[in-house]
């Protein structure tokens, strides 16, 4: 029969979560074989950003394997069982309570079917809350963003269509190869075939942000799934995901995290013993 998910209930281990009265938002990392997430029931409205890794999901023109980054909207009750491919991968989940969304709803035409979502306002949106829940965290931006992300996935609002192939493989190529130490961004654009100036200006508007930044934000990442599944030095870490040196790790990280890395591991490694 499946179970059913409460506001802000994912498959998922939280890093980061802001929750107001009638929103949950979440940066998360998957944790669950395929084989364990079984078929359940959202009961709000939610969307997913998938981030990292490869995704498999039943959503209206969802790819069988679908590659970050990936924007899928869930309307209340949906059923399925999305899963990451061997459990991997990191994402972003914006819930909204289910009489706040009704009414939300009242003027627009949202779906009433899980769908994949493919134009730029709306993946630019989504990365806007993506980078606010990293860096400041503020519950009154997050809940105000939350709502404008929904308003870019309503069906009258869509003109454009999918990302550009070569800023899809750009992407690619940046979540891949991210812990290099010496990548950079013009490395990347040579390689696509197109300038950088381009690349940047392409790359913002579709995800919001610039090549760097997600170079930088990639390599976050990583840090933190490794303090969190490994006994890897703070120093051995730095080197293992692309920064220069341990103390640029630990600014860098501060950043999006609020914490050092030390901290971080102490606060994980503490709750997966309890």
């Amino acid at each position: 029969m499946g179970v059913n998910f409460k506001l802000g209930q994912f498959y998922g281990d939280p890093q980061i979560a802001v929750a107001g009265s009638d929103f949950d938002i979440r940066a998360q990392a998957g944790t669950a074989c395929e084989a364990d997430v079984q078929i359940h029931t959202h009961l709000d409205a939610h969307i997913v950003l998938v981030l990292s890794g490869i995704y498999i999901s039943s959503a209206r023109g969802a790819s069988e394997f679908s590659r970050a980054p990936t924007l899928i909207f869930n309307p209340p009750g949906t059923r399925h069982r999305d899963r990451f491919v061997e459990g991997v991968g990191t994402f972003v989940t914006v819930s909204v309570g289910t009489g706040s969304y009704r009414d939300f709803c009242a003027n627009l035409e949202m779906s009433n079917d899980a769908f994949r979502v493919a134009w730029p306002s709306a993946l630019a949106s989504a990365f806007r809350i993506a980078r606010e829940i990293r860096d400041q965290r503020d519950a009154v931006v997050l809940e105000s963003s939350a709502w404008e992300c929904f308003v870019t996935i309503d069906n009258k609002l869509h003109p454009f269509g999918d990302p550009p192939s070569w800023a899809l493989s750009a992407y690619e190529a940046i979540m891949d190869r991210a812990t290099e130490a010496r990548l950079e961004v013009r490395q990347i654009a040579a390689e696509i075939g197109v300038h950088q100036v381009h690349l940047a200006r392409v790359f913002r508007d579709c995800w919001g942000c610039s090549p760097g930044e997600l170079i930088r934000w990639r390599r976050v990442d990583r840090c933190a799934d490794l303090l969190r599944r490994s006994s890897m030095s703070g120093a051995e870490i730095a080197a293992a995901v692309g920064f220069v040196d341990q103390s640029h790790m630990t600014r860098a990280f501060r950043a999006a995290y609020g914490v050092a890395p030390g901290a971080y591991r102490r606060g994980h490694v503490s709750r997966i013993q309890a």
